[in-house]
């Protein structure tokens, strides 16, 4: 920010060099002009004088009258009128003043401060934080370690720092930090299975279709060279289960479970998800399975940190929503899943109505109410049934 404000400064100083050497060339266009006009009344004053038209008093008198009257503008009739050049040096003290007080101003200072003091205490930091078993890390700790590692990355790249950096981005909920560390990671050590099941864990937490399927990219070369890794496993069942795929997640959760020992602590929480799973794939959970892409045109317009509302509305029923999704996005295209557990009141579900009007907007404000500048997609009707699938592209502003 300061950098810019300095280029800035100094342009404003270029323009008033100009400005300066402008009124220069007019002060100096004036002095030769007048000191032309009084050589030449001089000249003919010297000339009458020589021709006997004027007496020695009145030539005196002449040159006084001459003088008097081109004394503020010709002080010296013998000084060299010349080109001088413009004063910058309080010009260039101004801009460097005025420089030094944004840079104090915005911080940059006390920024970089920060930042090599987390360098120079990282192994302490580190030390503390490793030795405190409570699990409570104080959030200020965390960042400055987190500050100070980065630090040292920069310094010296190291695939198993990234892989700590992203983790640690991941509890200071800086999603997008995490997954570039755990990019720089995989491309010191690509085949490192730890990283790249981290990897996937911060692209599912993304959410959309693309970073579904670098998820499941990075999952699927897990389990190529460890078929029988569980978290990997794990992995396969969300990302196929965030798609709609219900009967692959069941499928992968299931070998999951014969995997787990009886006594692992994960496997009441996968014998729930394998249930819900295979409940949606068999069509005893009522599902509708929306795919939300967005027009080229648009996606160079979507504001940044922006809600996506999947919404279906009764065809009879008024423009009330009985159900609706809200998902936080960062990219297109994305799959949205409704049930009835969506619905906007209790005893109004998908399963009460006959067909579905299903639509999504994408809002600025993070407000369900509809908003000018809103983005939205055509509305699609489909007969209500289980498992059913709708294609919808935002491709209007809304007035």
């Amino acid at each position: 920010m300061w950098i810019l404000m300095l280029v800035v400064l100094a342009l404003l100083a270029v323009v008033f060099l100009l400005f300066a050497r402008k009124q220069q060339l007019s002060t100096l266009s004036t002095l030769q002009a007048n000191k032309a006009v009084f050589e030449s009344r001089q000249a003919e004053i010297e000339e009458d004088a020589k021709q006997g038209l004027l007496s020695n008093k009145d030539l005196a008198n002449a040159r006084r009258e001459l003088e008097k009257t081109f004394v503020t503008d010709v002080h010296d009739p013998d000084e060299q009128v010349v080109m001088k050049p413009a004063p910058i040096i309080w010009v260039m003290a101004v801009v460097l003043l005025l420089a030094t007080a944004l840079y104090w101003q915005d911080g940059s200072w006390q920024q970089q401060h920060e930042a090599d003091q987390a360098r120079a205490e990282l192994e302490e930091r580190s030390r503390v934080l490793l030795s405190d078993s409570s699990g409570m890390v104080d959030q200020e700790e965390m960042w400055l370690f987190a500050l100070g590692l980065r630090q040292r990355l920069q310094e010296q790249p190291d695939a198993a720092a990234w892989s700590l950096y992203g983790r640690i981005m991941i509890q200071l909920s800086q999603l997008e930090q995490a997954i570039e560390a755990f990019e720089q990671s995989r491309q010191l050590a690509p085949n490192n299975a730890s990283n790249l099941v981290l990897f996937a864990q911060a692209l599912i937490m993304s959410g959309s279709d693309p970073d579904l399927a670098r998820a499941a990219r990075y999952v699927r070369q897990v389990l190529e060279a460890t078929p029988t890794n569980v978290e990997a496993l794990g992995l396969l069942g969300i990302i196929a289960y965030e798609r709609g795929d219900f009967s692959r997640a069941a499928e992968a959760w299931r070998i999951t479970l014969q995997l787990l020992d009886d006594n692992d602590p994960r496997a009441a929480s996968l014998e729930r998800s394998l249930a819900d799973a295979q409940a949606r794939a068999d069509g005893s959970i009522l599902t509708l399975t929306v795919n939300v892409d967005i027009s080229e045109t648009l996606r160079n317009e979507m504001p940044f940190g922006a809600t996506l509302f999947v919404f279906v509305r009764d065809p009879d029923g008024g423009r009330a929503p009985i159900a609706v999704e809200r998902v936080a996005i960062s990219d297109f295209p994305i799959t949205v899943t409704l049930t009835n557990d969506s619905a906007m009141t209790p005893d109004r579900k998908l399963s009460d109505v006959d067909n579905w009007l299903v639509g999504a907007r994408l809002s600025a404000s993070g407000s369900i109410d509809i908003r000018s500048g809103d983005m939205e997609a055509r509305p699609v009707l489909v007969e209500a049934a289980p498992g059913t699938q709708v294609n919808l592209r935002i491709t209007e502003f809304l007035p």
